[in-house]
């Protein structure tokens, strides 16, 4: 049973949302699409920060973006939907790769502030290009029309939002698979070593950058349609922060660890809700612990317990024992 769940742990979890979508109430549904979409952008940033192994904080920027591209697509062009929503990737992504640039150069703390930088860049402009943006007034949110079917209800916007979720899901496994995936861990592990053997860092660096707004492109949009009316204020540097104690609490270079990260701070919140002074702090307090108590985050923590199954890159990685090669290969059987 163990090993039935350690090897369909993304298929349980994806049928389990689809089902309480038949018995859950609105507000719950919203929530879920919510996480949803966090576990889109989560993943995005997990590519660059847990399996590249560089500290970006502009998501919340890339997912201003790929939100507000959507929406003045699909709500004042009216261009369909199925077309804004790569459009909102597309476009961040571009944005990614001028930003990624500086990282060909600069690394650590040095990049974080670069990205810093270009969040807040990202935060005038929205609040000042009132034609285009709205302003600080925001602006309203279409309901996306598929084939002449308006979906304006949550469940309806889950629909769009969980089958968005697999593809991203799926794509995200291929590219930590493939050669670029390894190229992103070798640098992740030593900039020379890579160069060494052959990796175009400067270039991976770049497409990691590229790949990882796509995603926040991708879940802001989505994010758009969840709340039907965004402002700048959505996408602010506490969004950017959120997203990084997401990977950091369900476990960064893990790609179940977006899974958990998300799910835990979207409805963390909730069960704070009556102490929405001490959100910020317990947000700040989580941070601090996992970095010190559980560097690999909860997904590490069940690897550990056997719950999960080993992945390949997540770093510091408890070796194998006896025990652990008994029960991998119980569970293959």
């Amino acid at each position: 049973m163990r090993g039935f769940l350690q090897n369909n742990v993304y298929a349980i979890f994806f049928v389990a949302l689809a089902a309480m979508a038949f018995v859950t109430d609105a507000y719950s549904q919203y929530l879920i699409n919510l996480m949803l979409v966090y576990v889109i952008i989560a993943q995005g940033l997990n590519l660059i920060l847990g399996f590249a192994g560089m500290f970006a904080f502009a998501h919340g920027a890339f997912m201003a973006i790929g939100a507000y591209v959507s929406a003045l697509l699909a709500t004042k062009l009216g261009v369909p939907y199925l077309l804004a929503l790569p459009a909102a990737g597309i476009a961040a992504a571009a944005v990614g790769c001028v930003i990624g640039i500086p990282a060909i150069r600069v690394s650590g703390l040095y990049l974080a502030m670069v990205t810093v930088g270009f969040s807040e860049i990202m935060q005038w402009i929205l609040r000042h290009w009132k034609p285009v943006t709205g302003g600080t007034d925001g602006m309203s949110v279409a309901a996306p029309r598929i084939f002449g079917v308006a979906f304006r209800s949550d469940i309806h916007t889950f629909s769009i939002i969980l089958a968005v979720a697999v593809l991203m899901t799926i794509l995200a496994q291929s590219i930590v698979r493939s050669r670029l995936g390894r190229a992103f861990v070798a640098i992740r592990d030593g900039e020379i070593a890579a160069q060494s053997s052959g990796i175009d860092v400067a270039r991976t660096k770049v497409l990691a950058f590229a790949i990882s707004a796509f995603y926040a492109g991708i879940g802001g949009s989505l994010f758009s349609l969840t709340q039907h009316y965004i402002t700048p204020e959505n996408f602010n540097l506490y969004q950017t922060i959120m997203h990084f104690c997401m990977v950091i609490v369900g476990g960064a270079a893990s790609l179940i660890g977006p899974f958990i990260g998300a799910a835990v701070l979207t409805w963390l919140p909730e069960i704070l809700r009556n102490a929405q002074a001490l959100q910020e702090i317990g947000f700040g307090l989580l941070l601090i612990v996992f970095v010190i108590f559980l560097p690999r985050g909860l997904a590490g923590f069940l690897f550990d317990r056997g719950i999960l199954p080993r992945e390949r890159f997540s770093p510091l990685r408890r070796p194998p024992s006896g025990a652990d090669e008994r029960r991998d290969a119980e569970a293959r059987t």
